[in-house]
């Protein structure tokens, strides 16, 4: 693979992620994926370290017809080029001669095989709780898997990518717990928890935008799910607000409403006036006398004007 080449896919990707982004203008996104498409020495490899295809793939929707036909175009074209790299192929194995059948008092049944074959493989130098740890990792990521194979990933370039952060993930919680067992158990418990949850966190760590190092080191806020950590702001927010030594004041209208105060009795008060009988009275309260006696009030009638003190 050409250091050069993969630099300028890689270049080229962040340009197009850029105008997707902002929802760029139709020449300059042509322009771009036909830069793609005139890059002579692309390999299943480059596709495979860059991702450019999930990049592409989302142009195939764009609402410039030009651009769609363009992105459909070059996706069509680096599939045959997987095909042709014998991405895919299914080998028969040859074959063997049918064996005799045993009674069914000792015949057995053949175990299923498991969907984790190659990852167990990649791992069988480790100590049985990480070689665990990292099939555990392994199966979380996989659940990304169908939904990213829509956006253009390959089946097996998915395969091999799950397989290296589910290893990038499990000797970053390693080197973190720095040999602690149970420190160790306790981040991997919490990222397999908050992992399966947060789709979108899962993803991100599969396409290499959050990194092992940085995923670890996340807080229980940051790896929750935006639903989760909008409804803990509101909890916490409501907290925050009860707190408030004006909060009556400043949630005056919200107690009004609730308690079917509106209209005129929003002006009342607890005086009445002894001139015209108006309940549209307002006070003012101040210390005349000496300290150990109560403040006087001083009240004002908005009906007639009368004033009065008690």
């Amino acid at each position: 693979m050409s250091s050069s080449t993969l630099k300028t896919v890689s270049h080229l990707k962040n340009s197009l992620s850029k105008e997707l982004d902002k929802d760029g203008n139709s020449e300059r996104c042509i322009d771009l994926i036909n830069q793609l498409d005139g890059i002579g020495d692309m390999s299943l490899l480059v596709l495979t370290e860059t991702l450019i295809g999930t990049i592409v793939s989302k142009f195939k929707s764009h609402n410039d017809p030009s651009v769609s036909s363009a992105a459909k175009a070059l996706v069509k074209k680096w599939k045959q080029l997987a095909k042709q790299a014998g991405v895919g192929k299914v080998t028969t194995a040859p074959t063997k001669p049918a064996a005799k059948s045993k009674p069914k008092s000792v015949q057995k049944v053949a175990a299923p095989a498991t969907t984790n074959e190659s990852a167990i493989t990649e791992w069988d130098h480790l100590p049985g709780i990480r070689k665990n740890i990292a099939n555990k990792l392994y199966q979380t990521f996989i659940a990304s898997t169908e939904s990213l194979e829509k956006s253009g990933i390959h089946a097996d370039a998915l395969k091999s990518l799950t397989t290296s952060r589910a290893s990038e993930v499990e000797i970053a919680c390693h080197e973190l717990s720095k040999g602690k067992k149970q420190s160790y158990q306790d981040k991997v418990r919490s990222l397999i928890f908050n992992l399966k949850k947060n789709t979108f966190l899962r993803e991100d760590v599969i396409l290499g935008n959050t990194s092992a190092e940085t995923l670890v080191k996340m807080s229980k806020q940051q790896l929750a799910t935006a639903e989760k950590s909008k409804e803990r702001n509101a909890t916490v927010e409501k907290l925050r607000g009860s707190r408030r030594l004006d909060w009556e004041e400043a949630n005056e209208d919200k107690i009004n409403e609730m308690c079917g105060i509106d209209g005129e009795l929003l002006q009342a008060s607890l005086f009445t006036c002894g001139r015209c009988k108006s309940i549209k009275t307002t006070s003012t309260q101040k210390q005349t006398r000496s300290a150990d006696e109560p403040m006087t009030v001083f009240v004002l009638c908005l009906n007639c004007g009368n004033r009065w003190k008690c």
